[in-house]
């Protein structure tokens, strides 16, 4: 999943971990902003990048060792290359970044349709949302193929549905 802070990645990964069924690999972030007390700074980035990566790859396993089919990654590791990019004009991660998620089955691009809302921890408002959606769309979409999602959480699992193979 890619999109900007307050875009629904983690309520519409929790409805597709129920609907398809699987698992998610949460933010690391979050746990860093929480374990931390702090937003990262450029140092943290790679670190977070990769941690990021193991979560998904340590969730596949158990996924796999319980016959989950699906593992919903939330967010790729390439958000960390995006924020990156937004917050301290960095591509140093993008090509590893991009080169991960090209292994991926489906890449979901949240759009920012929803209300911002707040969280009280790491989110900065609608404005650095709006930008997180410009990269994503200026450095990803044209070399990756995502599917954007809009509109409400229903629409936007529907149209996931859809969009996965063999999800039924």
């Amino acid at each position: 999943m890619l999109g900007g802070e307050s875009t629904g990645k983690t309520t519409l990964a929790m409805a597709l971990a129920d609907a398809l069924p699987g698992f998610v690999a949460e933010e690391y972030l979050r746990d860093f902003v929480r374990d931390f007390g702090r937003v990262p700074t450029l140092a943290d980035q790679e670190g977070i990048f990769l941690t990021q990566q193991m979560t998904v790859q340590t969730v596949m396993r158990a996924a796999a060792h319980a016959q989950v089919p699906w593992v919903i990654a939330d967010p790729l590791p390439l958000m960390t290359a995006v924020y990156s990019v937004v917050y301290f004009n960095d591509d140093s991660l993008l090509n590893t970044g991009l080169a991960n998620a090209a292994a991926y089955d489906v890449l979901l691009w949240s759009a920012p349709d929803i209300e911002w809302v707040p969280d009280g921890e790491q989110r900065d408002g609608p404005d650095y949302r709006s930008r997180v959606d410009h990269v994503i769309a200026e450095l990803i979409n044209p070399v990756l193929p995502l599917t954007r999602l809009t509109g409400s959480l229903d629409e936007r699992v529907a149209h996931t549905l859809q969009t996965i193979p063999n999800a039924d």
